[in-house]
């Protein structure tokens, strides 16, 4: 049995061969080293009298998300997160983890689509489920995951704004969302991020801007470099607002999807796009010039290249000297000349 550190986290953790042979390794949740052996400890043997002595340990749902939630500090402070798991709780409150079976999987699912909900969203919540099974499975708390199957999502929107539509768009725009539309299509930025943007997140000396990890979708900070449109688009919001960047009439911006955007779409005829697209924009945009897909994701604060993947398609530079082979070959060749 040992207990730890782990660099860059803060309370101790501990590990230890369960009497089965599995190899735990877990969250003390404590800052004390004796409470931490202490905890081991009290596992280990809750464990031994499990698998040797045959006595039953049952968690509940809750003290596997509380524990899940201390492996992941990250996510104590991730409000979305939360708010799946405060949803959760009123299905599988009060289970515990071995009670949980795929007609509570079912209710959970039927739950969300009866609430309109699209089957990517239902299977953000089946994954968070999934995800605290998995890890009570890890600790030994959970014998089996039960098979937890995901709907089947649409594929993915493939919506950008060509040359001419972003010309006819700014054309219609209103003057106080040009600015705001400008920084979106030149960061790439989520529409919660760029509207929310605050002047103590702007570096204009170093032209660097930042999202904070509790900002970000993948909880995970990212850091934007400004180019000469996003730098124009916040200089000329300078000596507006105290606090936020994009304002209109003294106050800040919190949705610039709403009417003035829907209005403008109409006038520019520009059907089928949403401001969420002016991210897809920006992500074709430098697949088409030739980002490298890893570069691409750290840009744009994606926690994998899973997602990148879908624009690489539009680069096809480097397929270029090999477009010509198509052309029809000379049926005039005899087998001598092939060879």
């Amino acid at each position: 049995m040992r207990v730890y550190k782990r660099e860059g986290r803060r309370g101790w953790y501990y590990s230890f061969t369960a009497p089965n042979g599995q190899r735990i390794r877990q969250a003390a949740g404590t800052d004390d080293k004796k409470q931490a052996n202490e905890l081991a400890a009290k596992h280990y043997y809750e464990m031994f009298e499990v698998q040797k002595l045959g006595h039953s340990r049952e968690y509940t749902w809750r003290e596997c998300v509380v524990e899940w939630l201390k492996e992941n500090p990250h996510k104590q402070e991730d409000k979305t997160t939360l708010s799946y798991l405060r949803w959760l709780d009123h299905f599988l409150g009060m289970l515990t983890v071995n009670q949980i079976e795929r007609v509570n999987i079912r209710e959970i699912r039927d739950a969300k689509l009866n609430q309109g909900r699209k089957p990517r969203t239902v299977n953000v919540y089946l994954n968070q489920v999934k995800t605290v099974l998995l890890a009570a499975n890890k600790w030994g708390w959970l014998p089996k995951v039960p098979d937890i199957e995901m709907l089947k999502e649409p594929e993915p929107r493939e919506r950008w704004l060509t040359a001419m539509e972003k010309e006819r768009l700014f054309k219609e725009l209103p003057e106080h969302l040009k600015p705001i539309v400008t920084f979106a299509l030149a960061t790439g930025l989520r529409r919660a991020n760029v509207a929310g943007l605050k002047w103590s997140q702007i570096d204009l000396s170093r032209r660097i801007a930042w999202i904070f990890a509790t900002q970000a979708k993948s909880s995970k900070p990212i850091g934007i470099l400004l180019n000469d449109e996003a730098m124009s688009a916040i200089l000329s919001q300078r000596g507006k607002h105290k606090t936020n960047v994009f304002t209109y009439n003294g106050k800040p911006i919190k949705n610039p999807a709403g009417t003035a955007w829907k209005k403008a779409l109409k006038r520019a005829k520009i059907e089928n796009y949403r401001f969420h697209d002016n991210r897809h924009t920006w992500a074709t945009n430098h697949a088409v010039q030739g980002t490298p897909t890893r570069q691409l994701t750290e840009l744009g604060g994606w926690s994998s290249e899973k997602m990148v993947k879908r624009y690489a398609h539009m680069n096809v530079d480097h397929l270029k000297q090999y477009a010509a082979n198509s052309a029809q070959f000379d049926t005039k060749l005899t087998p001598a000349k092939l060879q």
